[in-house]
């Protein structure tokens, strides 16, 4: 007796097993992967099931990320739903083929966030951020690309660059380019200067260069000086602010460094009074009158003599950085360098 109702409550599990199997199974032929998905339609459907796992689905369906996002890609190799939203952004930012977008974002997508990569293809090209990733953002230089060039407070130095940037809104004077926003002050700052000294001119040699412009005369002065000397004076194409057309040159930087090298100390810091001396009368006007007046038309010495241990750059009274009457009058009152000012408070 015993034996047959061991043998019955087996089969009973049996046949609850089988049943329970069957409709699983049934379940699952009829179960619909994209039913959670409120924006699956006849239309996309059958695309979305045939190039996406169960994973894929599921992070659609959590992240609510809308076909439009991403079925322009969904088809190219090596699509990547977790990176959609950089390729919609991408080609919505600067057009170029959706294979090209892809095989793009999959490749550098480690070196920006989502908003960053619509700042940097609004000023970069996909050419010059490409080569750029390959060849200066390397273990090497490990340089960081400015997502904003244009903005007027922007620091560069060694560690940041702007590579082939080029600003849309220079304009001439006399024979340099600067920003337009500058003309005025600068303008002004030279007929106060003229007036102060009886006619004598506050001429400017260089305002805004381009990347290659720069890169010719830094590796001219590499020659002529060394990697040593001149990157205390001097930063390469990319990291060197008169790329960006804020700054103002006023005599041939040759001058000033052959000035400082001819009076070194022994510790190989540099004498600056005794440089200033052996320049020309008119080279020492300039130096006291700018460090005097600058401020009062935007603009400051870019790196002042008492901050080189924040700006990492010799002193150089012969370099002009506009940024404003406002700034430039907290600056010169506080004696900040860019370095160390907010300007938080004066960003349009």
């Amino acid at each position: 007796m015993e034996r047959n109702v061991l043998l019955a409550r087996i089969l009973l599990l049996v046949l609850c097993a089988i049943l329970t199997g069957t409709c699983f199974y049934r379940l699952n032929e009829s179960y619909d992967p994209l039913a959670r998905y409120p924006y699956a339609t006849e239309k996309n459907r059958e695309t979305i099931l045939e190039y996406m796992d169960a994973r894929d689905i599921d992070y659609i369906i959590s992240q609510q990320i809308r076909p439009s996002v991403f079925m322009d890609f969904i088809k190219i190799p090596g699509f990547n739903i977790r990176l959609a939203n950089e390729y919609h952004l991408a080609k919505k930012t600067q057009k170029e083929s959706d294979a090209y977008i892809v095989n793009f974002v999959n490749k550098y997508s480690n070196y920006f966030t989502s908003s960053e990569l619509v700042d940097l293809l609004t000023y970069y090209t996909y050419a010059d951020l490409t080569t750029f990733y390959e060849n200066d953002a390397t273990t090497t230089k490990k340089l960081t690309l400015a997502s904003d060039p244009t903005d007027k407070y922007l620091i560069l130095d060694s560690k940041t660059s702007v590579y082939r940037y080029q600003p849309s809104n220079l304009v001439s004077q006399d024979s340099i380019q600067i920003q337009a926003d500058v003309l005025d002050d600068w303008n002004e700052m030279q007929e106060a200067y003229k007036a102060m000294w009886n006619g004598e001119s506050l001429s400017a040699i260089s305002g805004y260069q381009s990347y290659d412009t720069i890169n010719e005369s830094y590796i001219a002065l590499e020659n002529q000086y060394g990697e040593t000397v001149l990157n205390r004076f001097q930063l390469p194409a990319g990291q060197n602010e008169a790329q960006l057309g804020y700054t103002i040159q006023l005599i041939d930087p040759t001058v000033w460094i052959d000035a400082c090298q001819a009076n070194q100390n022994d510790d190989g810091t540099y004498n600056y009074e005794n440089a200033i001396k052996s320049l020309s009368q008119s080279q020492q006007n300039q130096i006291v009158w700018l460090e005097e007046n600058a401020y009062r038309y935007g603009f400051v010495i870019r790196y002042p003599k008492e901050k080189q241990n924040e700006t990492n750059m010799a002193y150089q009274p012969f370099v002009l950085r506009y940024v404003g009457r406002k700034a430039a009058n907290k600056m010169w009152k506080n004696h900040v360098s860019m370095e160390k000012m907010d300007f938080e408070e004066y960003q349009e």
